[in-house]
């Protein structure tokens, strides 16, 4: 088995175990302190509101984008670049405020009207129909009433070739060369159609009533973890201590990563949710593979002071809390290089919570046992 640390022996317990643990108690205290002063940036999850997912046929910045949305005085918004910059797709969201559409579809659709140039505005009433926007059965309908043979298939053929170019079409050439297509019906395309400047990918409403249920959730779901976690622990060692310790050190983990959410301002949404569940289980998981070593350690010298049977049980479990940590460190790291925006802040709380959780496991999970077994004795503690 590779060994990071070759027959440790670091002091880990003695004084040094309260330098560690006022290291913890500042941080915690910090990421308390930021969350009450800062608080989350709550995605429309959590804060209620319309999400519009646009892709460009050609290069648009996003402040040409706000300019043109801030006219038509939606509310607050925040634009998102997706993907590489060559991809030219955008996440538009406006949250919920007062005397906001009740079903979000309002709002979408101010959206995208705010988006649209003068011309495209002039052909729709002019009777022109937007292929890079309408569905295939509007496109359907729309040829039905135009042309003499069945628009059924022509109108397939024009929504599947749109999807093999990625949802656009850049210029009419590819609408009138799609191989098979009616020549009546590319006529009719080529001079009753136009190509819109964008393709809607997505429309995401939640109203205020379900954000704030899903944020009722949010803290039920991670409750009731750490209330599990406590009884899976007590029944593991069969001391309520134990137990404790261990879900204390899961408090500091899951509030250290939050509060990293609060202080850099990324999205509090469903994804952060999974990743500080996930940090609670990568937790306890580090956490009890001590806790097994300590049990086992206090079985085979029973004579043997508890701080130093603790103390040289995390020095034997510290290479492969190290490997572990690092591994999953290394992925979360490209994960957050290479994830993209959607995926940043579900990374950045996960590299957050594996940091914290790796010092938590390893430095105050165990310090907090010896202190109880100082504090209450070893009635209470020894297993």
């Amino acid at each position: 088995m590779m060994q990071v640390f070759a027959n440790a022996n670091f002091q880990m317990m003695g004084r040094t175990k309260y330098v560690f643990m006022t290291v913890s108690a500042l941080a915690f205290a910090l990421a308390v302190g930021i969350i009450g002063v800062r608080g989350f940036n709550y995605g429309i999850d959590f804060a209620g509101g319309t999400s519009v997912q646009i892709k460009f046929r050609e290069a648009v910045g996003a402040q040409e984008l706000r300019s043109a949305l801030e006219a038509r005085d939606l509310g607050d918004l925040s634009i998102q670049s997706i993907g590489a910059a060559e991809d030219r797709e955008f996440l538009i969201r406006v949250e919920q405020h007062a005397g906001g559409d009740g079903e979000g579809g309002g709002i979408s659709t101010a959206i995208l009207e705010a988006l649209r140039t003068p011309e495209e505005r002039a052909a729709i009433q002019a009777g022109k129909l937007d292929l890079n926007r309408e569905s295939e059965e509007a496109l359907g309908a729309w040829l039905a009433a135009r042309l003499t043979a069945s628009s059924a298939g022509a109108a397939a053929l024009v929504a599947r070739a749109r999807t093999d170019r990625g949802d656009l079409f850049r210029d009419m050439a590819e609408v009138t060369g799609i191989a098979g297509l009616d020549p009546e019906a590319a006529t009719i395309l080529s001079a009753q159609g136009f190509l819109g400047r964008f393709a809607l990918q997505g429309v995401e409403f939640v109203g205020p009533t379900a954000g704030r249920e899903l944020l009722r959730n949010t803290g039920l779901a991670i409750l009731g973890s750490v209330i599990g976690i406590l009884i899976y622990v007590y029944f593991r060692f069969h001391k309520w201590l134990w137990g404790v310790a261990a879900v204390m050190a899961l408090v500091h983990d899951v509030t250290i990563s939050a509060g990293a959410m609060a202080l850099t301002g990324k999205e509090m949404s469903l994804p952060v949710v999974a990743a500080l569940l996930t940090i609670l289980g990568y937790s306890i998981n580090d956490t009890i593979v001590i806790f097994d070593r300590i049990r086992e350690n206090l079985r085979l010298y029973r004579d043997h002071d508890f701080e130093e049977i603790v103390n040289a049980s995390v020095n034997q479990t510290l290479s492969r809390s190290v490997l572990t940590s690092f591994t999953v460190w290394i992925a979360v790291t490209a994960l957050l290089m290479y994830g993209g925006e959607k995926l940043n802040p579900l990374s950045f709380c996960l590299l957050i919570g594996v940091i914290a959780g790796s010092y938590s496991t390893i430095f105050v999970a165990s310090a907090l046992l010896v202190v109880a077994y100082r504090r209450f004795g070893a009635r209470h503690v020894k297993v």
